[in-house]
């Protein structure tokens, strides 16, 4: 007899969950809000555009995460998590340049600055967890 996992399965205990995580769904939501506003031309989020590039990298930097706290040896893939987050903050500076975008301005300063304050909280959180490895 089968059993049904839905009808089994527990949600995570949120006491459990690291808080980097946590800080990351944040940013990726905070991030969506921005992406699927109205300035942000539909043209710029498919495909291989811009758009489509920070919304992907921003998922890899969680899948990152979630894969280096399931490995024993961690030390690799936090420091590329690390150049994710590096990479995605250009591109938010990328977004918001007036000269890299031929209409105007893709994202609003305002929103990215927002945007950037929580990648720099996410990479204090992924820096104190390195250096705790390297000791």
């Amino acid at each position: 007899m089968q059993r049904n996992f839905r009808a089994t399965a527990k949600p995570p205990d949120p006491r459990e969950d690291l808080l980097i995580y946590k800080k990351t769904r944040e940013m990726i939501a905070y991030g969506n809000d921005c992406l699927y506003n109205k300035q942000f031309p539909r043209n710029r989020r498919v495909g291989n555009t811009i758009g489509a590039q920070i919304e992907k990298t921003m998922y890899e930097i969680l899948e990152g995460l979630a894969e280096a706290s399931a490995k024993e040896h961690k030390k690799t893939t936090l420091t590329q998590v690390d150049a994710k987050i590096a990479y995605l903050r250009q591109l938010l500076m990328t977004a918001v340049d007036p000269k890299m975008n031929m209409k105007s301005v893709l994202i609003p300063l305002e929103c990215q600055r927002e945007w950037c304050e929580k990648l720099e909280e996410i990479g204090k959180i992924l820096g104190s967890w390195l250096n705790k490895l390297k000791s």
